[in-house]
């Protein structure tokens, strides 16, 4: 659309509001072009703006990794996670048919099993915060996992009324007070939304897969997207069947007859 980019200071593909003042919800800004923000001419002059398409599912991806991780990391204080909380939480996970372990990664700090668009709504859904998280805290929680899967929802309806986007309007307006509420004395702010955590997967692929040439198939005549879906497939083949990725190395002297029996 020859707009900058998502973090600069005019930042909306349909209104001049400023990135210092888009936590205030009482603001109105009306809907129409942004003209602060333009840097080229559009890429495509002939799709008409009202034509584009959000991301819907970066949407997803995004929100539901935040929700997770303050979720998560309230559990790693508590002493009893590892030895308790971890296997209740990835038995819960089956029980709504989500493949879901934690882990510990470099620098000995807990991880957890990245989820796929379809595993996070059933999260989102059906996952019982409150039996964890006790509490007031705990049902505010899991009403904000509840009533984000319901916002998300919506916005992937086709046919919408002008009355149905203004409740949903205010729905919004709800749920970000309810998520800024418990921590607004810390100076919580929506720029914690950040793509940060769902851009690791890439730049691991991109190290993986893109470290060598690739031109006309690399080496081995194949194209990345089907190393990468060979590699994940693998992957997925070892997280099932609880298959061993590391490889030992033993040195073995054939003459030594009475080590080898």
């Amino acid at each position: 659309m020859g707009l900058n980019a998502p973090n600069s200071k005019y930042f909306c593909l349909y209104c001049e509001c400023e990135s210092n003042i888009r936590w205030d919800m009482n603001l109105k800004w009306p809907i129409n072009k942004n003209t602060q923000s333009k840097k080229k001419p559009k890429l495509f002059p002939v799709i008409k703006q009202k034509n584009y398409i959000p991301d819907e599912l970066h949407l997803l991806l995004c929100i539901s990794d935040v929700l997770m991780e303050c979720f998560f990391n309230d559990l790693f204080k508590k002493k009893e996670f590892e030895w308790v909380i971890k296997s209740q939480i990835e038995q819960t996970m089956k029980s709504i048919q989500v493949h879901f372990e934690f882990f510990k990664s470099q620098g000995e700090k807990w991880d957890w099993t990245s989820l796929m668009g379809p595993d996070k709504k059933k999260v989102l859904q059906h996952f019982p915060v409150t039996n964890f998280i006790s509490g007031r805290r705990g049902e505010d929680i899991q009403k904000l996992w509840r009533n984000f899967y319901d916002l998300y929802m919506f916005i992937r309806q086709t046919d919408l009324k002008d009355s149905e986007i203004d409740d949903f309007e205010i729905k919004v307006k709800e749920w970000i007070y309810l998520f800024c509420r418990p921590n607004q004395e810390k100076n919580l702010s929506l720029r914690f939304f950040s793509a940060s955590s769902i851009e690791k997967k890439n730049h691991n692929q991109v190290q993986l897969f893109f470290g060598g040439t690739t031109m006309g198939g690399g080496i081995k005549g194949k194209s990345v997207v089907q190393d990468i879906m060979e590699f994940e497939n693998r992957q997925l083949f070892y997280l099932l069947n609880n298959t061993s990725q590391e490889i030992q190395i033993r040195n073995i002297n054939v003459e030594d007859k009475e080590n080898n029996n």
